[in-house]
């Protein structure tokens, strides 16, 4: 439902800084170099299996994810301009690999930048950001913002008129998250668990048991192995 008002929409620069302010300051968020987080998923449908899930992520363009399922296990890696996935049976101890699709590259860059942007726009790579005025999402008054790349990638981020923190996120793909709760680590709020939507369906939830930031990396972690060493 979109607000009707005739006052002047505000600066989304001021926007983004104050929804900055509600997860740390400045020099906190500006600060982080390296980010871990470990944590489950787990599927609202039974018949789906729960997973673990390894982020790992180093500034500007390192990132690896790995979701495992008993034994089996994807790997995705990003280094820069290099990039993979693996996908792993760890009982037959078997894999395969291959580089990333172009897509897939974009969508693994872009969520990397989001790990150490903090809502703020990827300028460098030519996201801009536009208001598009005052909504009611999720039963809130929230500020309707969108992030747009020039090859079309698009987030809508809505951001509370009453305190200034996120509502929720809808990526490209129309999957909404929603945050819950708050861990507080370096000075800086990530929250305890992440539900996922589509069309208005819960889809699964994130549990992060574990956040590190700006602590030491395993040697080699964002390495992209070649072909004979998968």
């Amino acid at each position: 439902m979109v607000g009707n008002s005739l006052a002047k929409a505000p600066s989304t620069t001021d926007l983004i800084n104050r929804a900055r302010a509600t997860l740390g300051t400045e020099k906190a968020l500006n600060g982080v170099v390296t980010l871990k987080m470990v944590g489950s998923l787990e599927p609202v449908d039974p018949k789906v299996p729960a997973a673990t899930v390894l982020i790992i992520a180093r500034k500007p363009q390192s990132q690896r994810l790995e979701i495992r399922v008993d034994d089996m296990v994807e790997t995705t890696i990003l280094n820069c301009r290099k990039s993979c996935i693996i996908r792993s049976n760890l009982k037959e101890d078997a894999s395969q690999m291959r580089e990333l699709t172009g897509p897939e590259l974009e969508r693994v860059r872009h969520s990397t930048r989001q790990f150490f942007n903090f809502y703020r726009p990827d300028f460098k790579n030519g996201e801009r950001v536009s208001y598009e005025g005052i909504v009611t999402h999720r039963d809130k008054r929230a500020h309707k913002v969108k992030y747009t790349y020039p090859e079309g990638l698009e987030t809508i981020r809505y951001f509370s008129v009453e305190d200034d923190t996120l509502v929720a996120t809808i990526t490209e793909n129309d999957v909404e998250s929603v945050n819950r709760g708050a861990q507080v680590v370096k000075g800086i709020k990530y929250p305890e668990s992440i539900d996922y939507y589509e069309d208005g369906r819960k889809l699964h939830t994130i549990k992060w048991s574990e956040v590190e930031v700006n602590e030491p990396l395993a040697a080699g972690v964002f390495k992209v192995p070649q072909a004979s060493e998968k």
